[in-house]
């Protein structure tokens, strides 16, 4: 019977290790998303206004077009060039 201890207690204790981790990143997890909910009912943040901000945001801003220089083109052409494989 102190045989079977001895073989078994390495495996109890890799699970009972196993089962304390998982548990503590459990109960991490739904603390954090409890102090967002929490973060978001205090700044009455939603989805409608995180909209509307992103919509200004879009509208502010100014494309302007980007040169390439010589080396980008000749570096990445049109793909009309062959190389070799191998």
């Amino acid at each position: 019977m102190l045989d079977l201890i001895k073989a078994l207690l390495p495996s109890i204790c890799v699970g009972l290790l196993f089962w304390y981790v998982m548990r503590n990143i459990v109960r991490a997890d739904r603390r954090e998303r409890e102090q967002i909910e929490k973060f978001y009912s205090e700044h009455e943040i939603s989805e409608r206004d995180n909209t509307e901000l992103d919509d200004k945001a879009e509208s502010d801003v100014m494309l302007t077009p980007v040169k390439t220089s010589e080396h980008e083109k000749g570096e990445h052409g049109t793909g009309d060039a062959t190389r070799p494989h191998g």
